[in-house]
């Protein structure tokens, strides 16, 4: 049995001059990878990617909240449209909230209130299709959960999640799975959820180019084996153990497998 990659961006042009390679050794080592778009561009690049590699690679869209200031309300619609005729999506995502981008772009409150706008809508259009959010937060972990806790989304995808261990509980108390990156090695609130939270509650993700096991290296999906060996570790129990539980929860998630 293989681990699943919940979350990559694999169209990125740090795979540009390897990406055969980088799939190759994904295959050797995982059993799927989901590849997530982040605004219209990306979302068609997914939809590419994903089709040429049906089976191995499959695709999440929607629009990431540190693209919202870029445009228009027209815009936004329209790409949310172009989603929503999708027919082999697994995820909606990455969409969700992201304060940092909001306080670059130069007009903070009002593009916390957009990005606020746009996750409630990409959220009620998750639900209507029937799909999980694969959800981005940064420096916004409490709004998310009390968007979350407001709309109650059937199923969602915690990725890059740094929330105190009282948000995260009440984030899986909805029902919603965290997402364990490739960065657990510098990211203590990681551990951390590793030792208060079941396997039922986790799965795996690299965010392959970024968030590798040492900052400022290219992340790839094959390190997702990196992740498995530590949770194994810290729960002292065969990574056998930890691949199937993920496994299962993505299974009951999104129906790949």
């Amino acid at each position: 049995m293989k681990p699943f990659d919940c979350h990559t961006h694999l169209y990125d042009d740090a795979f540009s001059k390897d990406f055969d390679e980088v799939l190759q050794r994904a295959k050797k080592v995982l059993s799927g990878i989901i590849v997530v778009g982040e605004g219209p561009e990306s979302n068609r690049r997914v939809l590419a990617l994903c089709k040429a590699h049906k089976g191995f690679l499959f695709p999440g869209l929607a629009i990431q909240p540190d693209q919202v200031h870029l445009l228009t309300d027209a815009e936004i619609d329209a790409e949310i449209n172009f989603i929503k005729k999708q027919k082999n999506l697994v995820c909606i995502g990455e969409c969700g909230l992201d304060y940092l981008w909001a306080e670059k772009s130069g007009k903070p409150e009002e593009t916390k209130q957009r990005q606020q706008e746009t996750f409630e809508k990409l959220i009620k259009l998750a639900d209507e299709m029937g799909l999980p959010l694969n959800i981005h937060s940064r420096r916004a972990t409490k709004p998310v959960v009390e968007t979350l806790e407001k709309l109650k989304p059937k199923r969602a995808i915690l990725h890059g999640w740094s929330g105190t261990i009282d948000e995260t509980k009440r984030a899986v108390k909805l029902g919603y799975k965290i997402a364990i990156a490739t960065n657990i090695f510098y990211s203590p609130e990681k551990l951390e959820y590793i030792k208060h939270l079941p396997l039922l509650d986790l799965v795996l993700e690299t965010d392959s180019p970024v968030l590798a096991a040492v900052k400022g290296e290219r992340n790839e999906p094959a390190n997702i084996t990196l992740v498995v060996k530590e949770i194994a570790k810290i729960k002292n129990m065969p990574e056998k153990e930890v691949i199937s539980a993920t496994n299962n929860n993505i299974k009951d998630y999104l129906n790949i497998f």
